[in-house]
């Protein structure tokens, strides 16, 4: 027969019940409890694959029939589709005795084109492609055209062979007919003039190309540049000198106008490297007021 005393038994029993009771209530938050959350990964994400740039996005402000160019800030990482085709557009090569070289890789990853440095081109639905560039001497410069289609280029067995002769020429394009070249003299007083230019160009309207209008200029500290509004329809040059820029406290070797383009009320405007973006008054040879001045600006 238990001899325990009944004022040990009663705080004994009350206490197991306690204990129970409690380790019950525990058990079940435990069961509740939601999972930990997990911790974050020390690893670094992976780097995101690089999208090209559709060129279509690169009308900024407005700007008409816009230009793309100049080659190769401009071109690299960007595609564009014309005929129902893409079309690729990337460096040859970005450090050796070739880098600045533009390729052109068709959907069949073919390269069909390269370009030099400071080629711009003008694409239209259709495919039609019309490209030009600055060329010459100090004292004889000319702006040099050419029209093509991609899908009419083939293949460049050795792109790199290509490219090496394309450099020891002297050439901006490898891949074109050279048959098809049109040339137009860079030297002119501002205002009008007329040209002679295939009939079949006035699909492309007009075309804007900043180039030097007269001879001197040494791209340090004595600048000629002028904008040069070709009017494919009405076969006639007009010559906008930038005085603006000629004329301004600018460093000519670390800043210089990229590229310019008209809205459809007629304005102009354009962009250029630690620049900024730009609206040119009535007469096109000053700043009417600054879009985005920036000088830190980069080609876009």
């Amino acid at each position: 027969m238990d001899q325990t005393p009944y004022w040990i038994k009663v705080p004994v029993v009350v206490v197991v019940m306690i204990l129970g009771i409690w380790f019950k209530i525990m058990s079940e938050k435990k069961k509740d409890k939601p999972p930990p959350l997990p911790r974050p990964s020390k690893k670094k994400p992976p780097t995101p694959i690089a999208v090209d740039q559709p060129i279509e996005h690169k009308n900024t402000y407005g700007m008409l029939r816009l230009s793309v160019g100049p080659s190769p800030w401009a071109w690299n990482n960007r595609s564009h589709i014309m005929g129902g085709k893409r079309y690729r557009f990337r460096e040859l090569d970005q450090t050796g005795n070739l880098a600045g070289i533009t390729t052109i890789i068709d959907e069949s990853d073919c390269i069909i084109m390269l370009l030099d440095f400071q080629c711009y081109a003008r694409f239209l639905d259709n495919g039609r492609v019309l490209l030009w560039w600055e060329e010459g001497e100090k004292d004889a410069k000319q702006i040099t055209f050419t029209d093509f289609k991609f899908c009419d280029l083939i293949s460049i067995a050795d792109p790199v062979e290509a490219a090496r002769q394309m450099r020891g020429n002297k050439s901006r394009v490898f891949g074109t007919d050279p048959s098809k070249l049109k040339s137009f003299a860079c030297f002119l007083d501002e205002g009008e003039h007329p040209i002679d230019s295939p009939s079949d160009w006035a699909e492309f309207e007009e075309t804007l190309v900043l180039a030097d209008h007269a001879p001197g200029g040494n791209g340090y500290d004595i600048m000629h540049r002028a904008i040069f509004a070709f009017n494919w329809i009405g076969k006639k040059i007009t010559v906008i000198p930038q005085d603006w820029f000629n004329n301004g406290k600018y460093d000519f070797g670390y800043q210089w106008v990229t590229r310019v383009a008209r809205r459809e009320s007629g304005v102009i405007t354009g962009e250029g490297v630690r620049l900024g973006f730009f609206e040119l008054d009535d007469t096109g040879r000053n700043i009417k007021k600054w879009l985005s001045e920036n000088e830190g600006h980069s080609i876009q």
